[in-house]
């Protein structure tokens, strides 16, 4: 069981903020030399204009490959930056609550210990077999009542969280917020 599993998502994320605001700064470069070559009349220097050309055309040069090239605008980054946030909150949670049940699982195998052998083999197979279905809730009430007693305010983070995620996972519903 990989001790921080939710490494990898953070460093995932972080690259993805800083390709969202490579991707800014292109755009934001080619289209400012867009306007300043349409902003030239016809009695600006030829060498003016050919900066100017050459600079719209490195902006552009720079996103070549990408398919999207004619449609990215600062809003479409901003909602891309929106959407990157969310699936990286849905994404930490579920790796998270991997982690959860691959823990109470490990630690269940300590059952298979009592006597009598055949009833330990049978409730460890449902025990391991229910985990999957507890409420991450619960799972999260369980932790607060033990590992974390003095730092209950983390369990209350992670719920914060949860309710986020959950939120999010399920449309953004408005009502779904105020009832959480």
């Amino acid at each position: 069981m990989n001790s921080e599993p939710l490494i990898p998502i953070w460093e995932a994320y972080l690259v993805a903020v800083e390709a969202l605001k490579v991707s800014k700064r292109v755009v934001t470069f080619s289209n400012k030399a867009k306007q300043a070559l349409h902003s030239l009349d016809d009695n600006e220097a030829e060498m003016s204009k050919r900066i100017c050309f050459e600079k719209h055309k490195l902006g552009l040069n720079l996103l070549n490959r990408c398919t999207v090239i004619d449609q990215v605008t600062d809003l479409t980054l901003i909602n891309s930056s929106k959407v990157i946030d969310d699936l990286f909150v849905l994404s930490l949670w579920a790796t998270f609550e991997r982690y959860l049940i691959d823990f109470f699982q490990v630690k269940g195998e300590k059952i298979r210990e009592i006597l009598p052998s055949d009833l330990a083999e049978v409730y460890y197979e449902h025990l391991s077999r229910e985990i999957e279905y507890w409420k991450p809730m619960e799972i999260l009430d369980l932790l607060k009542r033990s590992l974390f007693k003095g730092n209950e305010q983390l369990i209350e983070l992670a719920k914060d969280i949860l309710k986020y995620r959950n939120w999010v996972a399920h449309g953004r519903n408005l009502f779904m917020l105020k009832q959480g």
